[in-house]
């Protein structure tokens, strides 16, 4: 496995998906309001960083991955804000489309001490369309041919379409591996993908069996392939590890969270590092070992996090 991480390095790499900032406000409470029995936050500092599938980019940069983006942003100052991020973490912004009547995406959590608070959101849910739709798709089928691998980062807001999924055969039958962090509101136009990596929830939600057990996560998993068409199913449980069922294969991996401190994220690290693994040489169930190790790295961080080779590294034993 430590050949396979080093081969990390320069593997290119197409991330897809719905665009957004992770805000963070921190403080402390020692009140409550007397307006409303609500507690007031005395705000110390705040954070951004990219989310979505701006951290699954972030998430391969991080890995030595050469990441470009194909998403939506609001022309606006969020935006603006958002495109720099990616910038200045090395990601391709070349193929970023500005849209003037969507905001960018922001999620704005109000964190007291470890305890997160509030979240807020600011968001428009709508799918793309007309041009903006045509020129999703025509950066998409004019460039994947000049990558390792394709990640479909849904988060439901829109730049996840029927469309793109009329085209997605054209990458497997490049030997291009096309896997897909699914969101369950797109179920219905998912089809012909190398793996969907779901939740338990999204497990539940996309074929209707709660992936508790290793024989249900099986059963759920070939469920998925034979709905989806997609060649493996890599559904991650929680505190019960990662199961990886494909037509022929069953492979689970137990949790190898030391400390879990904050999920978010957590599957943009997996999606990111099983994809990127599949393309340095490793088999599935090598990647699956891997991608294992990587989301139980950053669950013991706080807020949207990133996994650096020396960690994964250090965690198997390499040097």
């Amino acid at each position: 496995m430590k050949e396979i991480i080093k081969n990390f390095k320069n593997k290119k790499i197409l991330v897809i998906g719905d665009l957004m900032i992770d805000e963070y406000i921190f403080g402390k409470v020692e009140r409550i309001s007397p307006e409303a029995p609500v507690p007031v936050v005395e705000a110390a500092k705040t954070e951004m960083k990219p989310g979505g599938a701006a951290n699954v980019a972030a998430n391969l940069v991080a890995l030595g991955a050469k990441t470009s983006i194909l998403g939506v942003i609001g022309n606006d100052h969020r935006g603006t804000i958002l495109k720099n991020m990616l910038k200045n973490n090395g990601i391709d912004t070349s193929f970023l489309i500005e849209d003037s009547k969507r905001p960018t995406t922001v999620k704005t959590r109000i964190i007291a001490g470890a305890q997160q608070l509030l979240r807020v959101d600011w968001e428009s849910k709508e799918y793309l369309t007309g041009n903006l739709l045509k020129r999703v798709i025509e950066i998409f089928l004019d460039n994947f041919e000049n990558f390792d691998g394709v990640i479909i980062s849904d988060y439901g807001k829109g730049v996840i379409t029927e469309e793109l999924f009329k085209h997605t055969e054209e990458v497997k039958k490049r030997n291009i591996p096309i896997t897909l962090d699914p969101k369950e509101r797109n179920f219905p136009i998912y089809r012909n993908i190398t793996a969907m990596t779901p939740n338990k929830k999204e497990t539940f939600q996309a074929v209707g069996i709660y992936p508790e057990t290793e024989k249900e996560a099986e059963k759920a998993g070939k469920k998925i392939i034979e709905r989806f068409n997609c060649d493996y199913a890599l559904i991650t449980r929680s505190e019960k590890g990662i199961s990886l069922i494909g037509k022929e294969t069953i492979h689970h991996v137990p949790a190898k969270a030391k400390q879990v401190f904050d999920v978010t994220g957590a599957g943009d690290t997996v999606i990111s590092v099983f994809t990127l693994s599949l393309t340095a040489g490793a088999t599935v169930e090598e990647a699956t070992e891997i991608a294992n190790i990587s989301g139980g790295i950053v669950v013991g961080k706080l807020g949207t996090a990133t996994v650096k080779v020396e960690e994964i590294l250090n965690e198997i034993g390499g040097d």
